[in-house]
């Protein structure tokens, strides 16, 4: 028993030791390492500490280019502009236009009732049933012919529900109603 406690002892030894010949820094011992593939690769921190932020250069095929937090440049060298003010403004592309729509939280008719007549990319519907009983609504497209979203959609007592619709198309804008007056609150959230 005694001798394979030693042979393993020996054997773990051995291991361990060959593991921590791996961790030896390729390169060298010095502060810094310069890589080479296929042209050069250079990662270096700013002139003064803590205050210039690092840069990237890399050169292949003759071209250079060289990335810091401060600015970049195209492969070829020239500048990349970069606006001094505005504003960014991100609108979802859909099937409608780029206005944000938005019904504000109202109280649903009893009759089919038009919210919009402008084509509108609904992103979603909030339903607020503000009684104690289960209500139902419906919610169709304002054209002639109206295609159905929702028929007779049951909304279960003093619940909200959102409706996702993903920026569907509504053509000629919304219509919608509630069986019962005064008991749905809506809101519609899309573009137009």
């Amino acid at each position: 028993m005694k001798k394979y406690a030693i042979a393993a002892a020996v054997a773990v030894l051995f291991i361990a030791g060959s593991l921590m010949g791996q961790l030896s820094q390729s390169g060298g011992a010095g502060a810094s390492v310069t890589a080479t593939q296929s042209g050069t690769w250079t990662m270096q921190p700013g002139n003064t500490a803590n205050t210039t932020p690092w840069l990237f250069t890399m050169s292949q095929g003759g071209n250079a280019a060289q990335v810091s937090a401060g600015g970049a440049l195209k492969i070829d060298g020239s500048a990349v502009t970069q606006p001094v003010s505005g504003t960014v403004t991100m609108a979802p592309k859909t099937a409608c236009g780029t206005t944000a729509y938005d019904s504000g939280m109202v109280a649903l008719p009893t009759t089919s009732t038009a919210v919009t007549a402008t084509a509108t990319c609904v992103n979603s519907v909030i339903f607020v049933n503000i009684t104690g009983a289960t209500q139902t609504v419906t919610m169709t497209d304002n054209q002639g012919t109206p295609v159905t979203y929702l028929a007779s959609f049951q909304i279960p007592a003093n619940s909200t529900l959102v409706y996702g619709l993903d920026f569907a198309k509504m053509a000629s804008g919304v219509k919608w109603s509630a069986t019962n007056a005064t008991s749905v609150n809506a809101q519609i959230v899309g573009m137009q």
